[in-house]
């Protein structure tokens, strides 16, 4: 379901028709189970050696449609060894630090997770790509997960 702005200017003695409850608890239920898109590894997956951000893979490109405000966003995973940074792209700007990103594993990490809040996003839809860089090839593992919730 999605958000409908709610009728504002009402006026004295003015009777709530059905369509204005209906969309009350459209909006309610809307409420109730934020946006989420989620994308889960059922497969290693390669992650080449590059010197600048670019996409992970396109699975990890996920559309988002809010209502405005704050939106989550999440990855875990294993990783194979190696020096790896990631960040998170959204409608085509990187969020994290332009050198780092928003986290960096360094050559003897293997479990990565990172939670990271972006506020106020405006309402619509967006895309939000995990992206990385790094001298070497990385080998993220059955069982990564990069998720974007509205909150």
């Amino acid at each position: 379901m999605a958000w409908t702005t709610p009728k504002t200017d009402w006026e004295t003695g003015e009777l709530v028709a059905a369509s204005d409850m209906n969309k009350i608890g459209e909006n309610l239920a809307t409420l109730k189970q934020p946006a989420t898109a989620v994308y889960t590894t059922t497969e290693n997956i390669t992650d080449q050696s590059r010197n600048s951000f670019a996409d992970v893979d396109s699975n990890f490109n996920l559309t988002l449609i809010t209502t405005g405000g704050d939106v989550m966003v999440h990855f875990h995973g294993c990783l194979s060894y190696g020096d790896r940074k990631f960040d998170v792209e959204v409608d085509g700007s990187r969020i994290g630090d332009s050198n780092h990103g928003l986290w960096s594993t360094h050559p003897h990490d293997y479990q990565v997770s990172v939670t990271h809040l972006i506020q106020g996003l405006s309402a619509g839809s967006h895309t939000f790509k995990l992206q990385s860089k790094g001298g070497n090839s990385q080998t993220l593992r059955i069982g990564t997960q990069f998720w974007v919730r509205e909150i």
